[in-house]
């Protein structure tokens, strides 16, 4: 190791002996790094730089701003190339600043070849191993890092993308959205007259519960969802609208289908197949499925601003909902007072190198242009998806952005149903926090 190293490394083991001893067992060989100079060097870590290399103290005194005035305990998610810990140890207004290292190795690669011992040595400062998966408030994220962290950071890495990314996210869910108004107004008949979804309560109420996404997991179980659909004592199945068709073809009928999305459209349904089930939707839902819809239909909200002017004036069930359709699916579970919900389809991310049950796999005809447009659409951004997720095995599958916040936000709303016991059939999606494994039919 460098002479840097040895003394920077001196420094942690008189105040952090087990990050010291971490620090002298990882190593960084495997990280493709380099010097990149502009006004300023930084160092770049598998084509991500930790900081500019223009003006590196302008970039961290941008993330302290991001602080309320009157902090006086910060945490500092990342190291990045150590700017952000440097300035704010010269503020006597900071108490204590806890750094929380998101990935060893590319600490112990800053350690060798900078100079990072006037805040390591400085009393207010702490360092942090094994941070929190809950975010200590008020922080500042080193956000290079947050594309590099180790996995046992995955949950928290995640936490702080969605709320580094909120703002742009909710930007559909505006009160003054056109597409939320003009389908409010276009659907104002249905809202007025279709029933309550809180009626199911009554009258679908359940102790058990499947709950059905469209993952590509859920192909692995098709075969035990249709010899459950002709059992008397079947549990209450609740499918997102994507799942349907595949669900259909395998000769599967859920006994609710759910559906939110403003982007759902007539061709991604088999209309002609719904007599009987029940659907619940959203009030931005496509008229077209609403008209063809064959089965009862009934209306919930979702729990955001943009439905408490309808809900004052026409009272319906509401729904949690962070971006998914699976959410509300959940929820709806829930609200039937349903103590055990299974999980098929519900990944978070591309397993089995698919978007989607059913659709990847299907050979739709040459007039069906929609769905084939669709499919292609979607399978496009599968293989264009650069991040990940860790699935029921450990292992690394890619997804997105939006569906890693998706599973975030699940996790978040089953920490506040403990009464509610959680399952997932398959290993194969996203490791879900809350919910156990269990094999269909053990």
């Amino acid at each position: 190791m460098t002479e840097l190293f040895n003394a920077n490394l001196n420094i942690i083991s008189q105040r952090w002996p087990i990050i010291a001893s971490a620090l002298q067992r990882v190593s960084f060989n495997h990280l493709d790094a380099a010097l990149v100079t502009g006004q300023n060097q930084t160092i770049s870590v598998n084509g991500i730089q930790l900081s500019s290399r223009h003006d590196r103290l302008s970039e961290a005194r941008l993330f302290i701003d991001t602080l309320p005035q009157e902090t006086k305990t910060v945490t500092v998610y990342g190291i990045g190339m150590g700017d952000v810990p440097s300035l704010l140890i010269d503020n006597p207004q900071y108490t204590q600043i806890k750094v929380c290292i998101l990935n060893l190795a590319v600490l112990a690669l800053v350690l060798a070849y900078t100079d990072q011992s006037e805040w390591l040595s400085h009393p207010s400062v702490i360092l942090s191993l094994n941070p929190d998966a809950k975010l200590d408030y008020p922080y500042v994220a080193i956000s290079p890092e947050l594309s590099l962290c180790d996995e046992a950071h995955a949950r928290l890495r995640d936490l702080l993308v969605m709320e580094l990314n909120q703002n742009f996210a909710n930007r559909r869910h505006r009160l003054d959205d056109p597409l939320t108004l003009e389908r409010f107004k276009c659907n104002e008949a249905q809202i007025i007259t279709d029933p309550d979804a809180a009626s199911l309560i009554e009258t679908m109420r359940t102790d058990k519960a499947i709950v059905i996404g469209s993952g590509p997991s859920l192909e692995e179980h098709y075969d035990y969802l249709r010899a459950l659909c002709k059992q008397s004592n079947k549990p209450v199945m609740i499918a997102a609208d994507t799942a349907l068709r595949g669900l259909i073809h395998s000769g599967i009928k859920p006994d609710i289908v759910v559906t939110v999305d403003s982007l759902i459209d007539s061709y991604h349904l088999p209309l002609e197949d719904t007599d009987d089930i029940k659907l619940v939707y959203f009030p931005k839902a496509n008229p077209r499925v609403l008209e063809n819809w064959r089965g009862p239909r009934f209306i919930a909200y979702g729990q955001s601003n943009v439905y408490d002017a309808l809900a004052q004036q026409y009272p319906k069930l509401r729904l949690y909902i962070s971006g998914s359709v699976i959410h509300p699916v959940i929820d709806l579970a829930v609200n039937l007072k349903a103590k055990q919900i299974t999980l098929f389809g519900c990944d978070f991310g591309y397993c089995h190198n698919k978007s989607h049950a059913f659709w990847s796999a299907h050979s739709f005809k040459q007039e069906d242009v929609e769905e084939r447009a669709w499919v292609n659409a979607i399978d496009n951004r599968m293989r264009a998806a650069r991040h990940w997720v860790l699935d029921g095995h450990g292992n690394r599958i890619t997804t997105d952005l939006n569906l890693r916040a998706y599973l975030r936000y699940l996790e978040l709303y089953i920490t506040r149903h403990p009464q509610v016991s959680f399952y997932r059939a398959s290993l194969s999606g996203a490791d879900i926090q809350g919910t156990q494994h269990k094999e269909p039919g053990a």
